[in-house]
């Protein structure tokens, strides 16, 4: 009884380890995110000028803005781009681009 007991439990044991085997990896993906105005604005307000409420990845880099009188925008600072990244996703960044209307596109892996 013992003797069958010991073959059953090897016998699931190895059924077990063997399809865990045959699992592969999970694979990771590289994906775009974008940031627009706003939401790179955050990351000036944080990290450039409390006074900051947008920002714009422009030619000459992250550019932060706040009001102005008569509604204008007043440039307030600049920032990192792959800095921006982290700040705006808890994913990992391999890098920061420009995308269309200067918004902010953060390559990632997931």
């Amino acid at each position: 009884m013992i003797r069958r007991l010991i073959v059953l439990t090897s016998s699931a044991i190895l059924a077990t380890a063997g399809a865990l085997a045959m699992a592969g990896p999970a694979q990771a993906a590289t994906v775009d995110i974008p940031f627009g105005p706003l939401s790179i604005g955050d990351y000036c307000h944080a990290q450039v000028s409390t006074a900051a409420w947008t920002g714009f990845y422009e030619s000459s880099g992250l550019r932060c803005y706040a009001s102005a009188p008569g509604g204008a925008l007043q440039y307030v600072g600049s920032g990192d781009p792959f800095l921006a990244c982290k700040y705006l996703t808890t994913d990992v960044v391999i890098s920061a681009l420009r995308g269309t209307a200067n918004a902010l596109v953060c390559r990632v892996i997931r």
